[in-house]
């Protein structure tokens, strides 16, 4: 879990790395943070709290991170998957329009 963990939060937390924000590297935050929520039961503290801050500064990235998801194939993957809204980190775009349903944004965006 924690090699996951890593890939996920490395380039948002403790700081921003910039050279994340290419289309491919940030665009895979979703599929990483997609495989930490069907793992989160096996996760420690540790590992949570670090997510949750990776989260928010996801989040807090939201309106840089759409321009990227636009190009990307993000939209194809979430369509293709069949990704509910529920799952908030696959529509990052939609955050940053402020079209997104606030009742699925996790407690460190509202």
């Amino acid at each position: 879990m924690r090699d996951l963990v890593s890939q996920y939060t490395d380039g948002l937390i403790p700081v921003l790395d910039l050279e994340l924000m290419v289309e491919e590297l940030i665009s895979r935050r979703a599929i990483l943070r997609e495989q930490i929520a069907l793992a989160w039961d096996d996760l420690d503290d540790g590992e949570r709290e670090s997510v949750i801050a990776a989260d928010r500064a996801l989040l807090e990235l939201a309106p840089e991170v759409a321009k990227y998801w636009r190009e990307d194939d993000i939209a194809y993957l979430r369509e293709r998957e069949k990704i509910p809204e529920s799952h908030w980190w696959w529509w990052l775009d939609r955050i940053a329009d402020g079209d997104y349903p606030p009742e699925h944004l996790p407690e460190a965006a509202r």
